[in-house]
């Protein structure tokens, strides 16, 4: 018999943060340190960036043998991350166990038979609400086991269900109509009216959300027809997200129960975090309560559901490690101080563009500092009073500038090893960042090719 051809196999999400942690300190010898001279504005009280300050320091390099320190250092400051995540697995464990989610899931199924692709679009737009309205990102994680379940009761792909939750969330992240966090900054760093310009993003929106369906729905009868070709194929089933076919049993009593305090559960979240800004403690403590309640209607005792909630949360550990790894990328770019010179560069490459194609430009260097800068808010503390100056000086509008930096952002969010919220969302959902990254990628190439378009039609119409 001959040898059997060895096929590649996608490295581990930990091996791909720790070969960018290498690449990152290897860079540290090469690209020099420098900074820009930040300042308060008395005005809004944010620390920015003062334009044309940039002075190198020479090279500031991370040694390699603090790669481990690095990556221990990276787990303390995603603490509240990685906590959160965890209680988010050991809450929706205590929900799984009562069968609730999988009986609603059933009923619906039934419900569409025969209609089950009308359920990408409607899960999309839901999302794209969600995501435009209160910048829904890391919140996006106690969504996906639902969108998966759902999927998968109704024959669809595990990442399609993922995907119908995220790549929704994202696109209204991105569009933005009313995202304090993103546009609002943005604008507001700009001397933009806050929220202005909301109809052409709009259009981005719509453009956008046709795009997702179109794409995610295609990917879905491909699996359907070619199993093998699924961005899953190969690694183990996950009985977690599994739809049994129920036997005919309709819902009982506790399900429905757990239903109510799930479902309000999530009521409480969409107000508390529209209301009063909550973050990852009001959030995880109301998931830990949500767990508990659940399962004491489920009928456990205190002891099953501590041993319950420790299997969930366990069953999560290992992927929310990877969120504290890829911190450790960031420590590294900001130990060395290279983070302001990839921006001053970005900056200087803009400016020396022809102007004609400067606003396409100033979108794909947006584009690439999100991959040093993750933070949306963050992001525009930097950029928007580096590349302010030079817009002004070909004559394009804050407001175009401001919508190639949501665009730039939010387009890579869930495409960057880098980005907490995806990869916690991973981390919920079992799926390797590899696989993951082999479904997105084509998506972002058309967002990012649908952006240069929007870029244009800015100028075009005087945006």
């Amino acid at each position: 018999m001959g040898e059997k051809k060895k096929h590649f196999s996608t490295p581990h999400t930990l091996v791909i943060i720790v070969c960018l942690i290498f690449l990152a300190v290897a860079a540290t010898y090469f690209v020099p340190a420098g900074e820009f001279v930040r300042y308060e504005d008395e005005v809004t009280g944010r620390t920015l960036v003062q334009a044309g300050s940039y002075a190198t320091t020479g090279t500031n390099p991370v040694s390699f043998f603090k790669i481990p320190v690095v990556m221990y250092q990276g787990i303390l400051e995603a603490a509240d991350v990685i906590a959160f995540l965890l209680i988010i697995g050991g809450a929706f464990e205590l929900v799984n166990v009562s069968g609730a989610v999988l009986a609603l899931c059933r009923t619906v199924a039934k419900r569409l038979k025969g209609r089950e692709i009308f359920v990408v679009p409607i899960f999309l737009a839901l999302f794209a609400l969600f995501g435009t309205t209160m910048g829904m990102s890391n919140e996006v994680a106690i969504f996906v086991p639902i969108g998966i379940t759902m999927a998968l009761t109704l024959g669809l792909d595990k990442v399609t269900g993922m995907a119908m939750v995220t790549v929704g969330a994202v696109t209204g992240f991105t569009a933005g109509l009313l995202n304090p966090f993103t546009v609002g900054v943005a604008q507001d760093i700009a001397g933009v009216p806050l929220f202005s310009g909301m109809g052409y993003r709009a259009v981005l929106l719509v453009f956008m959300l046709v795009i997702d369906t179109v794409y995610i729905i295609a990917y879905d009868k491909m699996v359907k027809k070619y199993p093998e070709k699924s961005i899953l194929y190969g690694l183990p089933d996950e009985e977690e997200f599994k739809a049994d076919d129920g036997n005919g049993e309709k819902m009982n009593n506790r399900q429905k129960a757990v239903l109510v305090v799930l479902f309000g559960t999530l009521a409480i979240l969409i107000y508390g975090l529209m209301r009063y800004q909550w973050y990852f403690e009001e959030m995880a403590g109301l998931f830990l309560a949500m767990g508990v309640i659940c399962g004491f209607i489920s009928g456990l005792s205190p002891s099953k559901i501590a041993t319950t909630f420790t299997a969930g949360a366990k069953g999560i550990a290992g992927s929310a490690l990877t969120v504290g790894f890829a911190r450790g990328i960031q420590i590294v770019l900001s130990d060395a101080m290279i983070i302001d010179t990839i921006a001053n560069v970005v900056a200087q490459a803009v400016n020396a563009l022809p102007v004609s194609i400067q606003s396409i430009g100033f979108f794909l260097a947006q584009t690439g500092v999100s991959f040093v800068i993750t933070s949306g808010s963050g992001m525009a503390a930097v950029t928007i009073p580096l590349m302010a100056p030079v817009a002004d000086l070909i004559g394009l509008s804050r407001q175009t500038l401001v919508l190639a930096y949501q665009m730039g952002d939010g387009f890579s969010n869930l495409l960057l090893p880098t980005t907490s919220s995806l990869l916690g969302t991973l981390a919920v959902a079992k799926v390797p960042y590899g696989r993951w990254f082999k479904f997105m990628l084509p998506l972002f190439l058309i967002w990012t090719v649908l952006g240069c378009f929007i870029m244009v039609g800015a100028v075009v119409i005087g945006y």
